[in-house]
């Protein structure tokens, strides 16, 4: 039912009937819900709730502006608007690139909030991010470093797209997509594979998330390997390699600790067995598992691998 239609409705209602249609719809929403959207301060004090939430609205910056500034932002920077000479931005206005990438970064988080922008805002947001990661390896700005220069480090900013995109996607979708992000698109000089991993890790809330999470780095992999690929040979074995590796936390993350190390021992594709093995040991300390660093230590080993000195050291000291 419309809006025009519930009014036109409810005019028609006695006291004593719209008293009782409040209680039970009050009776009906989920606790979580009244919180949320503030139910109980509309019941006692709709007049001053009214008020809030007009002003609140008015905060919220209009989508369809957010989407055609962001767009052009976008565009410019790729065609390295804001690093060389042209006609459409003047070279004073240049080096503040960086105050609008993060007052998009912001204003696209504050429309989120509003539920018919999310669709927009996330999508919008993504493309922000994936613009930036670009710009890590390709000159499109003065600054060497983009994230660093907006002033939200790479992690944060990614954590920003996922928490938008998980609001706005299927499962499913979600999952894959995520990953996609994370293996596909470059780095700043201050992060590592591995730390996006874990802000996609943090998001995969439940055990069947985590199972779907290993089914696409699969699905993926697969893909890969299947066709012909247009990117360099470095990044097509390090995605792969990120595959490998993050099917391996999702394993550890559901304490499956046995399955995750036999996953990587299989899914990575290092020739060097020895290098695999320090790869594997890291992964293995990072996370404390000291009683399968040990294990797969001394099985590598039995089997004529060579560990490197500072593993034959840390080996020493353990008890």
């Amino acid at each position: 039912m419309k809006t025009a239609k519930l009014k036109a409705v409810i005019g028609n209602l006695s006291e004593r009937e719209l008293r009782l249609i409040i209680i039970n719809l009050y009776k009906a929403i989920p606790k979580r819900l009244k919180d949320e959207k503030s139910i109980d301060s509309l019941i006692t004090h709709p007049e001053s709730f009214i008020t809030h939430r007009r002003r609140k609205e008015k905060e919220i910056p209009d989508i369809e502006e957010l989407q055609d500034e962001t767009k052009q932002f976008i565009t410019y920077a790729y065609n390295q608007y804001y690093f060389a000479p042209n006609q459409f931005v003047h070279k004073r206005e240049r080096p503040k690139w960086r105050f609008i990438a993060r007052r998009l970064y912001k204003s696209l988080i504050s429309a989120a909030s509003v539920e018919e922008n999310l669709p927009v805002a996330a999508r919008l947001l993504e493309k922000l991010y994936i613009m930036l990661c670009y710009s890590c390896r390709y000159v499109l700005f003065s600054a060497y470093d983009s994230f660093n220069s907006v002033g939200i480090s790479q992690a944060d900013f990614f954590e920003g797209v996922l928490n938008l995109k998980y609001k706005a996607e299927k499962p499913e979708e979600f999952v894959e997509s995520a990953i996609r992000l994370m293996i596909n698109n470059g780095l700043n000089r201050y992060t590592l594979y591995e730390d996006l991993m874990d802000v996609v890790l943090k998001m995969l809330k439940t055990p069947d998330l985590k199972n779907i999470a290993i089914e696409k780095c699969n699905q993926i992999r697969r893909k890969l390997q299947s066709k012909p690929h247009k990117i360099s040979a470095y990044q097509y074995n390090k995605m792969l390699a990120n595959l490998a590796i993050m099917g391996f936390l999702c394993y550890v993350r559901l304490y499956e600790y046995q399955e995750g190390i036999d996953y990587f021992k299989k899914e990575h594709k290092e020739k060097d067995e020895e290098i695999k093995l320090y790869i594997l040991l890291r992964l293995l300390k990072r996370r404390e598992l000291s009683k399968y660093w040990k294990q797969e230590y001394e099985l590598a080993v039995k089997n004529g691998i060579r560990p490197r000195k500072e593993l034959q050291e840390e080996y020493k000291s353990k008890p």
